[in-house]
C-alpha cells in the first residue's frame, strides 16, 4: 500500500492536471465564440457567453460583461452592474478591469466617487506596466488627489509611462519641468518631454511648446516657431492656443499685425465660450477690425463675455446702456452692469476711474429724482 500510494497520488494530479487544461481550453473557446459573435455583431450570443463564463469565475468574461453594461450595449446601461463585474475582474488581478474599476471610482460611476479607491486600483494597474494607469498615478500625485501631493512620486509615474511613449505623461512630465516642480525650472528636460509629445500631436503640448517659444522660456524667443505650434493645437480645436495666436496676430508680436488671421482664431475660441476671445471678437466686431464692422453682433459677444463675470466687458455694456448711442439708453441696465463691474474688477484695470465717474453719474441721478 505504501508502496503504491507515490504512484496513486501522482495519476490524481495528472488526471487534476487534465482536467483544469480541459476547463481552460473549453472556456478559451467559449471566450473566443464570444468575442466571434460580438464582432459579427451578434450581440446576444456574446452576452450569453459572457455572462455564462462570468458566472463562473472567468476575469476577462467579466470584464466584457462589464463593458455591455458601462456602454448599454446589448443590455440596459447600469453603471453599478457594470462595478459589480469590474470589481470581480480586478479582485483576480486582470489588468483591464484594474483600470476600469479605477475611473469608475475616480468619476463616481455607479459607485460613490473616491480618489482614494481610485489610486489603489490605477496604482496595482500601474505597478503591472498599464502605462495609462502610470500617467493616471502621477496626475494624482501631482495634485494630491485622493493621497498627499508628492512632486517625486508623480515624476516616478510619470516617468514610467512617458518612457514607454505615452504622449499625456511626456507632457505633463516636461510641464513639471517647466514649472520647476522638482526645485528649480529645467528648460532642457522640459523642451525634451514637450516635444516628444508635442511631435506625436498632443494638443496641450503643443500649446505649451507654443508657450515656451513666445515667451523664450526655455532661451530661445521665436514668434514663428510660437504660432507654427499654435496653429497646429489650435485646428485641433486646444481653446488657450486659439486665443494666443488671436493675441499674437492682433497684437503683432514680432510679426506685423493681422487683424483677419486674429478674428479668426478669437471666433474659434469665441465659440467654445472662451471669455476674452468673446470680448476681443465683440471689440474687433464693433471697430470693424479684419472684416466687416457689425455692432449688433459685437455687442452680442460682449454681452457673452459680460454673463462669465468679465469686468470689462461689463463695464462696456453698462456704457452702452449708460450712452444710449448704440443701443436704447436703459439707465436699470446700466446700473446694473456698471454695478457688476465694480464688484468683478481688477487691481490696475485701465477703466476704474471712469466706472467710478459713471456710478456717481447714476446716483446723483436717482437723488435728483
Amino acid at each position: 500500500m505504501n508502496m503504491r500510494r507515490p504512484f496513486l497520488i501522482h495519476t490524481f494530479l495528472l488526471a487534476a492536471a487534465a482536467l483544469m487544461w480541459s476547463t481552460c481550453t473549453f472556456g478559451a473557446e467559449r471566450f473566443s465564440n464570444a468575442m466571434a459573435a460580438w464582432e459579427a455583431g451578434d450581440i446576444e450570443e456574446a452576452k450569453a457567453l459572457w455572462t455564462t463564463l462570468a458566472t463562473e469565475g472567468d476575469a476577462a468574461s467579466q470584464y466584457e460583461l462589464g463593458r455591455l453594461y458601462q456602454f448599454g450595449a446589448g443590455v440596459p446601461k447600469n453603471l453599478a452592474t457594470a462595478v459589480g463585474w469590474y470589481q470581480k475582474a480586478a479582485d483576480q488581478g486582470f489588468d483591464s478591469a484594474l483600470t476600469a474599476l479605477a475611473w469608475r471610482y475616480y468619476k463616481g460611476e455607479g459607485v460613490t466617487q473616491s480618489y482614494k479607491e481610485a489610486i489603489h486600483w490605477f496604482t496595482r494597474s500601474a505597478v503591472n506596466g498599464d502605462k495609462t494607469a502610470q500617467n493616471q498615478v502621477g496626475w494624482m500625485f501631482m495634485n494630491g488627489l485622493g493621497t498627499v501631493e508628492n512632486a517625486e512620486e508623480a515624476r516616478k509615474w510619470f516617468q514610467d509611462a512617458a518612457s514607454q511613449g505615452h504622449i499625456e505623461a511626456q507632457n505633463n512630465l516636461g510641464w513639471m519641468y517647466l514649472n520647476g516642480k522638482f526645485g528649480v525650472p529645467d528648460s532642457t528636460q522640459a523642451v525634451h518631454w514637450i516635444s516628444l509629445a508635442a511631435e506625436q500631436g498632443h494638443p496641450g503640448a503643443q500649446d505649451n511648446l507654443g508657450w515656451i517659444y513666445e515667451t523664450g522660456q526655455a532661451g530661445e524667443q521665436n514668434s514663428t516657431k510660437a504660432i507654427h505650434w499654435y496653429r497646429k493645437a489650435g485646428v485641433k480645436g486646444h481653446v488657450g492656443a486659439q486665443v494666443k495666436l488671436g493675441t499674437i496676430y492682433y497684437n503683432g508680436t514680432d510679426i506685423s499685425p493681422d487683424f483677419y488671421n486674429a478674428r479668426h482664431w478669437f471666433e474659434m475660441a469665441a465659440h467654445q465660450n472662451n471669455v476674452t476671445a468673446q470680448f476681443n471678437l465683440g471689440v474687433m466686431l464693433f471697430n470693424g477690425e479684419g472684416g466687416s464692422k457689425d455692432i449688433d453682433q459685437a455687442i452680442l459677444w460682449i454681452e457673452k463675455a459680460a454673463n462669465q463675470k468679465m469686468a470689462i466687458a461689463q463695464y462696456t455694456l453698462g456704457m452702452f446702456y449708460q450712452d444710449g448711442k448704440l443701443i436704447e439708453r436703459d439707465l436699470e441696465s446700466a446700473r446694473y452692469w456698471l454695478n457688476q463691474a465694480a464688484l468683478n474688477y481688477a487691481p490696475g484695470d485701465d477703466f476704474l476711474d471712469d466706472l467710478a465717474r459713471r456710478i456717481k453719474l447714476l446716483l446723483a441721478g436717482e437723488q435728483n429724482s
